[in-house]
Order: C-alpha cells, then sequence, then structure tokens
C-alpha cells in the first residue's frame, strides 16, 4: 500500500527539522554565554577530544570478528590513531589517518 503524503506535510517536517537542529546548535551559546570561564567547561574542553576518540574505538570494535585476522587492521588503525594523536594532538587528523590506514590495508593485504 502506497502512502501518500501531502506537500504541507512535508515541509512541516522539514521546518521542524530545521528548527530542532538550529536550537541543538544555537541554544548552548544563549544559555552557557556568561558562564565561559567556568571550571566544569574548561574541564569538558581538555578532556571530551580523548573521549569521543575512546567512544569511537570501542564503537570500532565491538562487531570485530577476532578469529577472521585476528584483528590486525583494526589494530593497526588504532595504533595509526594513537601514534598521530600523540604526535599532533590533533584528533581530526589522527582519525582520517588512521581511517586510511585501515582501508587501505583491509584492500591491498
Amino acid at each position: 500500500m502506497e502512502l501518500e503524503l501531502s506537500h504541507w506535510y512535508i515541509f512541516g517536517a522539514i521546518l521542524a527539522a530545521a528548527v530542532g537542529t538550529a536550537l541543538t546548535r544555537f541554544l548552548p551559546f544563549f544559555v552557557l554565554k556568561n558562564s565561559t570561564d567556568a571550571p566544569l567547561l574548561r574541564y569538558l574542553q581538555l578532556t571530551m577530544p580523548l573521549l569521543i576518540m575512546a567512544l569511537l574505538v570501542f564503537f570500532t570494535l565491538k562487531d570485530t570478528e577476532w578469529s577472521a585476522h585476528y584483528g590486525i587492521y583494526e589494530l593497526g588503525g588504532i595504533a595509526c590513531v594513537v601514534v598521530c594523536f600523540l604526535w599532533s594532538k590533533n584528533v581530526i587528523l589522527s582519525m582520517f589517518a588512521g581511517m586510511i590506514v585501515y582501508m587501505v590495508t583491509i584492500n591491498f593485504f
């Protein structure tokens, strides 16, 4: 059975998604504008990149089949991320370098 949606329903859904996205992006700037020097915010600024990296590593390894190739490709990508992050302290560069190493090793070896 084919469901036909009206143009107004689709427009309303897009508008609601846009407003929700804008609120989640701009609301912290308005709520926290007077507390930019708060110790909690400084602590989160220092620790959040490492927390995100740890979550990405655990999420990546959750479905790894350790018996197929012993996780060599995954561990090589993780090692590349760790070395890049310790060398450059740049999260984005580290993630992209690890992803590139993982993709190259999985496709060519």
